[in-house]
Order: structure tokens, then sequence, then C-alpha cells
């Protein structure tokens, strides 16, 4: 599917438990997803192995694995109807007799064996934003060796603030693309209780000329059972030129393996440097600020889970600050998804 630069789409990572078909096609179609994930998964998984594939969707991680000479590859996912095309694929791939199919949420799996290898897809742009930390927190615990191995290895995710003038327009202006009709802006506010458009993040390629600053990590997941899903960043940055503040752009940068990297800071569309399924994330301000050189960016990001925590898909995140001139209060902004 096409799409231009600064376009706004819906966020894919805030409808993860309703993700069909369409999306898993544009998934399968998108080049720096897929061949980052071959490359990783066969150069990670030896003959005879056992893994685990979180968050299985069509199955073309547990075909990569079984390929590079999995004995036995336990594909868990949510959605009856992915299940069915992940035991299709493998059927039609010829590994039937390797793949232990499980409909379920991952927590609610017990395995009959601890695995060599834990690997999933469940990066959102943003690196935690589809419930990744508590769900590989507990696969990690419950399926796998001691001294197994975690695909990812670690990840990073960065946040910039951007002058993205025609991305903060169609915002204002309640335009935002999805893969088909039934993606419906109000709809999702509606759901996930959110009155205010600015209040929730969009997927859109933010090319790097709309940086006014240089990026800072955000976030580090080292998927070693420590992550949390749940804390608050303070991020300052000083704004490198003039322009109009409209918000900011996150993304990630995983290490899939050893010497395998998942980058999706790119904005080469044509090219094909850019992501296809993730995009990056644009977190609009409600009014946009005009910055100059040396002026102050103070930005706290926050993540957490509204209670009850009966989902791992339900975090809610903020990005809330001000812009400091000469050390006084330009303007501030608060973006709250609760």
């Amino acid at each position: 599917m096409r799409y231009a630069t600064e376009e706004v789409w819906f966020a894919a990572s805030l409808y993860v438990a309703d993700w069909e078909q369409d999306f898993h096609e544009l998934m399968l179609n998108d080049h720096i997803r897929m061949v980052a994930y071959e490359n990783a998964i066969k150069r990670l998984v030896q003959p005879g192995m056992t893994v685990v594939d979180v968050g299985t969707g069509t199955g073309i991680l547990a075909q990569w694995a079984l390929e590079a000479g999995a004995r036995t590859v336990h594909a868990i996912d949510m959605n009856e109807n992915m299940i069915a095309e992940a035991r299709a694929r493998l059927s039609r791939a010829g590994y039937s007799d390797g793949v232990r199919l499980h409909r379920a949420l991952s927590y609610e799996v017990t395995l009959p064996e601890r695995v060599d290898v834990v690997m999933s897809e469940i990066l959102g742009n943003l690196g935690d934003n589809e419930g990744m930390t508590p769900i590989l927190n507990d696969a990690r615990a419950r399926f796998l060796k001691e001294g197994g191995h975690m695909l990812p290895r670690r990840a990073s995710a960065f946040l910039v603030p951007v002058s993205a003038v025609h991305a903060h327009r169609q915002v204002q202006e309640y335009r935002c693309r999805g893969l088909s009709s039934r993606y419906d802006l109000g709809s999702l506010l509606r759901r996930l209780e959110v009155k205010n458009r600015f209040h929730i993040y969009y997927d859109a390629i933010i090319p790097t000329r709309t940086h006014l600053a240089p990026p800072a990590i955000a976030t580090r997941f080292a998927f070693d059972g420590n992550d949390r899903d749940d804390y608050a960043r303070e991020l300052l940055f000083t704004i490198q030129e003039d322009g109009l503040l409209t918000g900011f752009k996150g993304y990630f940068i995983a290490e899939l393996v050893d010497g395998v990297v998942l980058d999706i800071s790119g904005d080469d569309i044509e090219g094909r440097k850019t992501s296809d399924s993730w995009k990056h994330c644009y977190l609009p301000i409600e009014q946009a600020v005009e910055v100059r050189m040396g002026d102050i960016v103070e930005v706290t990001y926050r993540r957490h889970h509204p209670a009850p925590k009966d989902s791992p898909f339900r975090q809610r995140l903020s990005w809330t600050g001000s812009v400091r001139r000469a050390g006084n209060v330009l303007a501030s902004f608060q973006s709250r998804m609760d």
C-alpha cells in the first residue's frame, strides 16, 4: 500500500487485539522487517533447537525457525483466524509435524518443555507499545531454558522534537488513514475513552529534516526479565534550528541477535529504507510552538497501565512538558491518553 511522507495513519499498536489479515499482509510486505527477522532467526536457530514464537500471526517467523532446523516450534497467538493462517502456511511449507499451535494469550499457555529460543515480533514503533514488556518478561520466566536466547536481544526507543507541520494539520482536521473503511478515528477515541485527538499517537513517516534537536533515548529494553512496563522519563532537548514544534517523533532500534540490527528510523520511502508496517510514531502537541535555536524543550514521557490490568494491551502514554527560552517558560503542553 502506498503512503507519503508525514501522512498520518492509525496507530496500529492501539488496536493490536483486532489485527486481521489486512495488517498482517502489510507486515509480510515490510522489506525491513522481513529481511532483518529472517537473517536473525537463521543466524540464531540451530538444528535440533526448540523455539517458542510469541504472537506468531501468519507463522512466518515459525517457518524460518523450522527452515533453520528447529526440532519443535511452539507458535502462540490469541487470534483464531491467525492460528488458522499459520497452520495453513506451515502445512504448505511441509512443516506441520514440527509446529505446535496454541490459540491463547501466552500467559495462558503451559509448555511441555523449556525452549532454547523465545522469539517474538511484538515490538511497537515505540518499542513497548504493543504490550511487549510484561508478555516477554513472562515468556522468559516460564518458557526459556537457562542459557537460552531471547530474540530480540536488546532494543532502545528514541524521541526527538519535530516540526512536522503537515502531519499536525491532519490531526487538527481529523484526517487519519487506515487500511480499510473499518478504521475510524472517532470510534477509536471512544473505545480508548480518549476525548482529544491530540492525546493519542499516530503512525507516520516523519523525515529527519523535521528534527529540531538530536534524538534522545527514551527507554532501553534488555529482555532480561527486569524490564518495566510502567515508568516516567524526563528528557531535555536543546533546539538547534528555528521552527514550529508540533510534537515528537518516536522510533526504535533493536539488536535482534549479534550482528543483525532492525532500525526503523529511516525516512527514504522510495528507496525502501522505511518500515511499512511500523512507520514512525508521531506524538502531537495540541498547540504548536514557534521555537528558536537555543530554546530548551523539557518533556516527561510516561507509560503506565490503568487499573485494573485486565489486558496487556491497555497501556497508556503521556508526553507533557514545556518550552523554555532564556530561563523563562515560553509554552507548556500536555498530552495524556488517560
